[in-house]
């Protein structure tokens, strides 16, 4: 059987050493912080997005002159 030694007097000595405004301050500028993390993160993949289907457009243009050039030649 496995025996858990959890240090509770530690971990209320610690609470209680924790200063009510700070932790309410870390979380309120905690959300922000994270808005803006995901925000980032999801222009990221926007713009990365956009570019690949601007590049493939790109590549299809190229690919339909190719065609054409071939089948005028063919002809």
């Amino acid at each position: 059987m496995v025996t858990l030694n959890i240090p509770v007097e530690r971990i209320s000595e610690d609470a209680r050493r924790l200063d009510p405004a700070k932790v309410a301050l870390t979380l309120l500028l905690a959300v922000p912080f994270l808005l803006g993390l995901v925000l980032r993160m999801v222009w990221l993949v926007v713009a990365f997005l956009y570019s690949a289907v601007v590049s493939g457009w790109e590549a299809g243009g190229n690919l339909a002159k190719l065609r054409r050039e071939v089948s005028d030649e063919r002809e």
